[in-house]
């Protein structure tokens, strides 16, 4: 239950803050070519949307396994090999996602502590659009551990290689 609230979240809050950034692009366009005046820091906003989509829904592609990655080695090797593979992969995943989680707190700390603001048109504190990069780094973690806990409970009598949909293009 508690997952399938995460998953819906990830998944609406990622789509809402698209949805958006595509929305403020579509509304400067149309802006500037039927009234001929551009509103200010709407690409701005527009961009500062698409990170915080892009960061929300990094989890889930870790959660779905469709994060990125060559599987090129673990077609090619047996279930057992290409399953100690996908440890080794979780493994440093959860060591970047950390990291992730960690330096974005640090640098929101530190913006709050200086009162930065960012440059531009629009004026919002830095803490406030930095906040995705410790939430982000804080949910890869999670979902992880998570995969870490289904690959090791499956262990690798079970494993088999979970090609995506996006393998094939």
């Amino acid at each position: 239950m508690v997952t399938r609230l995460w998953d819906f979240f990830e998944e609406q809050a990622g789509g809402l803050f698209l949805l958006l950034a595509v929305f403020l692009v579509f509304g400067q366009i149309v802006s500037r070519s039927v009234f001929g005046l551009g509103i200010s820091g709407l690409y701005e906003l527009a961009t500062y949307c698409a990170v915080c989509s892009v960061f929300l829904t990094s989890s889930l592609a870790i959660k779905k396994n469709v994060h990125i990655r060559i599987d090129i080695l673990a077609n090619m090797v047996s279930p057992r090999k290409a399953f100690w593979l996908e440890l080794v992969v979780m493994l440093v995943l959860f060591v970047v996602s950390a990291a992730i989680a960690w330096s974005g707190y640090l640098v929101v700390d530190e913006s709050l502590m200086l009162g930065e603001r960012t440059i531009g048109t629009i004026e919002l504190p830095v803490w406030v659009l930095q906040l995705i990069l410790p939430l982000a780094g804080g949910l890869m973690v999670l979902r992880t551990l998570q995969r870490l806990w289904s690959l090791l409970r499956g262990g690798p009598a079970q494993f088999h290689h979970e090609s995506s949909e996006l393998d094939v293009i």
